[in-house]
């Protein structure tokens, strides 16, 4: 994993930065997004980084195998949402999506594209990045410490190891 180590400000167009020796233009910046509070924040830079770049804004949520929480069911409920597990999930992610979209267009952002993706999130942010020939990917994280975070592995972590992709993780 390489790691993008230099961010310029007011820069107009995409730009090139060297790094390793090899040129690097941003022209493709995948945020991943669950509605959490460091995602909302992971949202708003890669949004500013989109403007600066002037580049296309991927914005991905993954529904992760899982049993509905009851947070979850209630939202359903007060939507009127049939109980089928895959409704319920569907309809989160698009709302998580479209709130999420609807902050990246206030700030400025012009070109953004919306994808959902199913099972493990690691493994669906890393493919997702692949196949779109993403530039960087930025993403929050939960701050898990360190020993629960070696005991469980965070996404942000897996999709580090297993992404040929720059990562920014947003605190």
């Amino acid at each position: 994993m390489r790691i993008l180590t230099r961010m310029m400000h007011n820069c107009q167009g995409p730009r090139e930065y060297n790094q390793g020796g090899y040129a690097l233009m941003i022209t493709r910046i995948l945020v991943t997004t669950d509605g959490s509070p460091a995602s909302n924040r992971a949202v708003g830079l890669a949004a500013h980084m989109a403007i600066n770049h002037d580049a296309t804004l991927y914005l991905l949520n993954v529904i992760r195998d899982m049993q509905l929480p009851p947070e979850l069911k209630k939202m359903a409920k007060v939507e009127n949402i049939g109980q089928a597990r895959q409704d319920v999930l569907d309809f989160v992610a698009e709302k998580v999506l479209g709130d999420a979209e609807r902050r990246a267009k206030r700030k400025g952002v012009k070109s953004l594209r919306k994808a959902t993706g199913h099972g493990d999130p690691a493994n669906a942010i890393a493919s997702y990045a692949q196949r779109n020939k993403i530039d960087l990917v930025v993403m929050g994280t939960r701050g898990l410490g360190s020993v629960k975070g070696m005991l469980m592995g965070s996404v942000s972590r897996k999709v580090a190891n297993s992404c040929d992709v720059n990562l920014l993780i947003v605190r």
